[in-house]
């Protein structure tokens, strides 16, 4: 079978995460991806080499000074054959560099040049220095947030890659020429915007609560599954607390009751009342769950170090034949 992205070829300058994860996507897909380094290879072999090998399975790398005449004329002839362009650098940077759109376009005119960024091309924090949290901040996301409640993946950097090779694909099938300009700032809150009450304001049956020897994560919103909860637990129906909107009300002392029945069970006797009820529980250290590691195994997402090396979320290559 040709794999969806067959025939696409990417010159790939950027480095660390959101562009490298961007163009891993791709060559998932079956683009052909070719890596541009600096001499000193991308930082994230020196100082995160696990991510570097995660985020660049699969595509092939050169190593080229773009301060040098020498390797600035390689970097165009590889631009030339080259559908896709992208590159990560703050803005300005690829004009000093010799490659900017306009001199890519020269030698690619039909290209789909893609600028990944903190904050864009334009405005007045245009050349802004940024990372991940810093944009979480920005975005609104860590406001009254606990440094302990911080999420545990660079969700800003694998969205903004997501959508830059969302707009790669769509733009190089509608016959490229396109100029994208991806700041993830503004992917980061576009995402904000889209956000749940059950995740913006305070939940009693949606969160992180402590068992008598570790957590589980309850994410618990309809009334049938609150009716199923209070079976599992032993609790009496209460018709007060019937309905969501009610329950809203008096969450401060569902949680407290929550708390308290769930410390008196392990996390493992937990998970059991959620198989045996259909409630959904999860356990916060998944590797220590046998139901949990099953379920990665069957998906072929918990196969030893080498999965370490695959993280594509879904066998996007996959397809029956009708």
């Amino acid at each position: 079978m040709t794999a969806p992205l067959h025939g696409m070829t990417v010159l790939d300058l950027s480095q660390q995460l959101p562009g490298p994860y961007a163009t891993f996507l791709l060559a998932s897909l079956g683009a052909d991806v070719v890596k541009v380094e600096p001499p000193a290879g991308d930082p994230a072999r020196r100082f995160d080499p696990p991510m570097f090998d995660r985020v660049n399975a699969g595509k092939r790398s050169v190593f080229l000074d773009l301060k040098a005449p020498a390797d600035r004329d390689r970097l165009l002839e590889l631009a030339a054959e080259s559908a896709v362009f992208v590159e990560g650098f703050r803005p300005g940077v690829t004009a000093r560099l010799g490659c900017d759109e306009k001199a890519v376009r020269e030698v690619r005119p039909d290209v789909v040049y893609c600028s990944i960024s903190g904050m864009g091309q334009t405005g007045p924090l245009a050349g802004h220095p940024t990372h991940d949290l810093s944009l979480q901040a920005m975005a609104g996301i860590l406001h009254d947030t606990a440094e302990s409640d911080r999420i545990g993946v660079p969700w800003v950097d694998l969205g903004t890659a997501t959508t830059a090779a969302l707009a790669i694909t769509a733009a190089w099938h509608a016959g490229g020429g396109t100029f994208l300009d991806l700041a993830m700032l503004d992917v980061a809150t576009a995402w904000t915007s889209v956000k749940p009450l059950a995740v913006s304001e305070p939940e009693a049956t949606y969160g992180v609560v402590r068992a008598k020897d570790g957590s589980v994560a309850i994410a618990l919103l309809e009334d049938h599954m609150w009716t199923r909860l209070c079976g599992a637990l032993g609790w009496p129906a209460d018709p007060a607390l019937a309905t969501y909107a009610a329950r809203r009300a008096h969450a401060a002392e569902i949680r407290s009751r929550l708390e308290t029945a769930f410390a008196r069970h392990t996390v493992a006797e937990l998970l059991a009342l959620a198989h045996e009820h259909d409630l959904p529980l999860g356990p916060t250290d998944a590797s220590s769950d046998a139901a949990t590691r099953a379920q990665l195994r069957a998906r072929d997402r918990d196969d030893g170090p080498a999965a370490r090396h695959t993280p594509l979320p879904l066998n996007l290559l996959a397809r029956k034949e009708l």
